[in-house]
């Protein structure tokens, strides 16, 4: 039960961080296409990255990787959000997610990690209890 809760947590993290860079940025994050809205589309994308970072995270554990120092888990997080934001947008027809370049990925990938640490530390040992 708790998994579910920190999943939905970070799909709304994710697309509201989406959401909102994309109102910040509107030249270079583009969300939405023909028929997503760019709510719709940060929803849709966003869950699709969460998907995409959940299913990293459970091969790490399942491999029984040890990313302990939290620098060294910020990292691995960082390039599978970049790499993540990068993927979804890939498929902006689908996704309504558009990015102008793969830099963005990684602006975008560094602000969705932020936002996972911060839920984690704030929220991740009371879903837990």
């Amino acid at each position: 039960m708790y998994e579910h809760l920190l999943f939905l947590l970070y799909w709304f993290l994710n697309s509201l961080a989406l959401y909102l860079l994309g109102l910040l940025f509107p030249g270079s994050v583009v969300l939405g296409s023909w028929r997503l809205t760019a709510v719709e589309a940060s929803i849709y994308a966003g869950f699709w990255l969460t998907f995409f970072v959940w299913t990293m995270w459970e091969y790490v554990l399942f491999r029984k990787v040890e990313l302990e120092p939290l620098g060294l888990r910020f990292i691995f997080f960082f390039v599978v959000n970049g790499l993540g934001i990068w993927l979804v947008s890939r498929y902006a027809g689908y996704t309504g997610l558009g990015i102008t370049s793969f830099w963005w990925a990684f602006v975008l990938g560094a602000v969705t990690d932020l936002l996972q640490v911060v839920a984690w530390k704030l929220l991740g040992e009371k879903l837990k209890g």
